[in-house]
């Protein structure tokens, strides 16, 4: 059974705000709450949660920590100069839920 998480975004220049949820058909659940970056550790964060989640399964504990490795470097190199639809079509497995430009 797959657990359908997600990796939901806040995008900003200035940080990430970087949160897992569960989506089940009509609804979503928050699995943890939001770590900001670069203000915090978010990807050690995220993976503290998810390794204290044992129904995770480990691939999907990867793939969420890909995610954020990936859209943590792509704002070090394009966070003052990106736009809500080039998030989109650079990721769109991510939720982005906001996006500061």
């Amino acid at each position: 059974m797959s657990l359908n998480l997600e990796l939901k975004i806040f995008y900003a220049p200035s940080f990430l705000g970087l949160a897992i949820e569960q989506v089940k058909s009509t609804y979503k659940i928050p699995i943890s709450s939001y770590y900001l970056w670069p203000r915090t550790d978010a990807w050690e964060q995220i993976k503290l949660e998810l390794e204290s989640k044992p129904w995770v399964k480990p691939e999907e504990k990867i793939k969420l920590l890909n995610q954020t490795a990936s859209i943590m470097n792509y704002w070090r190199k394009n966070r003052h100069n990106t736009t809500k639809k080039t998030l989109n079509a650079q990721f769109p497995e991510l939720l982005f839920v906001n996006v500061v430009e």
